[in-house]
């Protein structure tokens, strides 16, 4: 809050369209309005309805909790802010940003109306919503890990069911099996995770086509579990059939991966998410492959897609201002640049964690095709 120049980051939230962040600030399942506030010395205050504040008080992480009764939240807001007259206070509102921008415009209004001349003083809250998020503590980057292994695990045992006449529906029901036993969550959602494609089939977020494995097909898999609250999202690449991996599947395997390393070789805190895409993507093109569709990279977190810089490309109609935010320390990032040919489309997605002077690599990098049959 201090680096920004915020006093205090207010996060104003109801029963019905509950704040993305209530859950980290403890403060979900509350029925009236009801507002956390974080200033810049650290100190927390919950301005909550009167029957909930013992529910807050409960929790153990507010310095002071302030109820209101019949008179609503507005006057008791108006008198905390008035008495500490910060000079810039931060709200859940962004433009690029889904979980950072959880003050809806009926709450909004109502807050503006209660601060009066202070809602003046509001800005957005973003990059303090990413610090809380996407900046991993050691604890969480251990579940982090945690469910990566457990991924890793579901991928070794999938591998028996990547055959010559099963279908990719079959593999997705196995891997959902796997999950099952396992007492996993899937990382998104469940008819989606994992997706399974065959050969030249479309790449998208969709759990499968209905395809039927042939002998020599292509075949790749997205997925990801959910382990303690905290997600993995790793792809893996195979060819199927006994005979030698065609030259063009190797070819497009070894761009892949040379485009993974060429993007790591970039990522770094303080670098632009873009110029790490563009690391990727450049090498790709360079290559004479059709250029990919999507970003190269995203943080990983409590949600897959977790908020925070996008290792994408500077594509505003898309991605907004997302690509140019940096990097930062304590962050996991997917690796997923793709190469499409027309044996299918390669991606190697990985998940890393940034460090002071790089990155640690998390899960296993594919470094060869694996070849079932």
């Amino acid at each position: 809050m201090e680096a920004q120049g915020v006093d205090m980051w207010i996060t104003f939230t109801r029963e019905g369209n509950e704040d993305p962040l209530v859950q980290d600030l403890r403060f979900s399942d509350l029925t009236w309005r009801s507002a956390a506030i974080i200033e810049r010395t650290g100190t927390k205050t919950a301005i909550v309805g009167s029957l909930e504040e013992e529910t807050v008080r409960q929790q153990k992480f507010y310095d002071e909790i302030i109820g209101y009764g019949s008179e609503g939240a507005a006057p008791k807001l108006n008198e905390f802010v008035r008495k500490r007259k910060p000079k810039k206070i931060a709200v859940n509102t962004s433009y690029d940003e889904g979980a950072a921008d959880g003050l809806t415009s009926g709450m909004e209004r109502y807050l503006k109306t209660a601060l009066k001349d202070y809602s003046k003083r509001l800005v957005s809250g973003e990059d303090l919503a990413i610090a809380l998020r996407a900046r991993l503590i050691p604890a969480e980057i251990e579940l982090v890990k945690k469910s990566i292994a457990e991924c890793e695990k579901v991928y070794d045992a999938v591998e028996t069911a990547i055959k010559p006449g099963k279908r990719d529906k079959d593999v997705h029901a196995f891997a959902h099996r796997l999950l099952t036993e396992r007492k996993l969550d899937s990382a998104w959602a469940y008819d989606r995770c994992p997706s399974v494609v065959v050969g030249n089939a479309p790449m998208a977020h969709v759990g499968y086509y209905g395809t039927k494995i042939k002998d020599g097909d292509f075949v790749k898999l997205d997925f990801g579990v959910k382990y303690d609250g905290y997600c993995s999202d790793i792809q893996r690449n195979y060819f199927v059939g006994s005979g030698r991996v065609p030259k063009g599947v190797e070819q497009m395997f070894k761009t892949a991966r040379d485009a993974n390393d060429a993007a790591l070789a970039a990522l770094k805190p303080g670098v632009p998410g873009y110029k790490v895409d563009q690391a990727g993507r450049s090498l790709i093109v360079k290559r004479r492959y059709p250029e990919y569709k999507h970003a190269l990279g995203h943080v990983l977190g409590r949600s897959t897609h977790e908020i925070g810089p996008l290792l994408g490309p500077r594509w505003p109609n898309r991605y907004g201002k997302q690509g140019e935010k940096q990097v930062q320390r304590d962050m996991v990032f997917t690796i997923e640049p793709s190469v499409t040919s027309k044996f299918g489309t390669c991606n190697l997605e990985q998940d890393v964690l940034v460090t002071s002077k790089g990155y640690q690599e998390l899960s296993k990098p594919q470094d060869e095709i694996i070849q079932l049959g």
